[in-house]
């Protein structure tokens, strides 16, 4: 495993789906130890979650499981018998952290609450992820990312004003609430310096998503009155217009002269004085949108973009996962790395967003396949014989 800061802390990482196994991936990127810990035989969910590599169905072919695992070992067990519980707290005893996203009634059946952690290692920090968190009347509800987004708020205020509030796309409350939990993980390791003990980090996925409304809560607490969706003005600004070769968000700021705009996309009924406020392009809005659109669609949007920039104009383009792959910027920023992985081969990675000063981050390990530490981590580490391994297995411990 690659070093870095986190380097001589062990995490165990017994969640399933994304936001567990997010939190923990992005602690073993910053060089934590991070142990998977996965059922005997089936594994984490995500691994028959598609798509899949070669489009096979192939437990070991998951992309979000591959993605979201690089950087760790993986052991299988089940904690449930009386055997698989004592290898449980033999794991616990030297762990850092343990990583977990199930409901807080099942955490509590299987002795993986905080109370019952905390005695077998009193120093453990105990991250528990789930959609509403340990308290309240919806603790124990179970919630898909759409849930969560709606229920957070964060819904309601996505979209335009005369359409249905709009969800976001690729799970993202789940991915939001892993790097939420990472962060206060790393925390509550930091306040152990000086306490000695470790704590509970209680993580809601609807919470994380609330904290977002920054206006519309303070505008309601205030005010009295519910921020509604974005208005349609029909101007085409601040929103995705079709350019030659897909789609581009033209915008203008108050700073900007509109001349400069205009000049740009190159088209000289642009140039009309009637365009040249703010209020005169939300009176002619309807008029000013088809001119973009024709105007626009002369051009490609990587070129639009770069001369946006250089004039100082706040373009954007919309980029799909083509376009990031050879995005120049990304690559001047090494944000891609190649992992090998034993059964789909190599492939380019997302790396991490966040670089620090003469830290490398990388994700050269490759996701484990389905128990391939039991090995190493029971037998190596320990004491486990090969007799005892098989019989382990025999008995569906591990």
């Amino acid at each position: 495993m690659p070093a870095g800061l986190l380097s001589g802390i062990r995490v165990l990482d017994l969640g399933s789906g994304i936001s567990g196994p997010w939190c923990a991936k992005i602690l073993a990127d910053y060089g934590a130890e991070v142990i998977k810990v996965e059922t005997p035989g089936c594994g984490d969910s995500t691994r028959r979650m598609g798509p899949f590599a070669g489009d096979d169905p192939d437990p070991e072919k998951s992309l979000t499981f591959l993605y979201l695992n690089t950087n760790k070992k993986g052991v299988t067990l089940d904690p449930s018998s009386a055997t698989g519980r004592k290898l449980l707290n033999r794991l616990l005893a030297d762990a850092d952290v343990l990583v977990e996203n199930l409901p807080p009634a099942q955490s509590k059946a299987m002795g993986l609450d905080y109370e019952s952690l905390a005695k077998v290692n009193p120093q453990l920090v105990v991250t528990s992820i789930t959609p509403f968190g340990q308290t309240g009347p919806y603790r124990d509800f179970e919630a898909t990312d759409i849930v969560t987004y709606a229920l957070s708020g964060l819904m309601y205020h996505s979209g335009d004003s005369d359409k249905e509030p709009l969800r976001n796309v690729l799970d993202q409350s789940f991915y939001v609430a892993g790097a939420n939990a990472a962060a206060a993980t790393q925390v509550a390791l930091f306040a152990r310096l000086t306490s000695g003990e470790g704590q509970h980090v209680d993580v809601s996925a609807a919470a994380c998503l609330g904290a977002h409304l920054v206006q519309p809560v303070p505008y309601y607490n205030y005010m009295g009155a519910v921020k509604g969706r974005r208005p349609v003005r029909g101007a085409g600004f601040e929103e995705l217009m079709p350019a030659r070769d897909g789609y581009v968000a033209p915008s203008v700021q108050g700073s900007q002269p509109w001349a400069t705009v205009a000049s740009l996309i190159g088209l000289e009924e642009l140039q009309d004085e009637k365009f040249a406020t703010g209020a005169g392009r939300i009176a002619h809005g309807e008029e000013l949108k088809e001119l973009l659109i024709k105007g626009l669609a002369q051009w490609d949007r990587r070129p639009l973009f770069i001369a946006s920039g250089e004039r100082r104009l706040v373009f954007g383009m919309a980029q799909d996962a083509g376009d990031l792959a050879n995005c120049p910027h990304l690559q001047a920023r090494e944000f891609f790395v190649d992992v090998d992985h034993p059964v789909v081969g190599q492939a380019q990675y997302p790396g991490m967003a966040v670089r620090l000063p003469g830290e490398t981050i990388t994700a050269s390990e490759p996701a484990p396949l389905l128990g391939q530490h039991n090995a190493e981590v029971y037998g190596q580490e320990l004491g486990y014989s090969s007799k005892d391994l098989v019989s382990l297995r025999t008995h569906g411990v591990i």
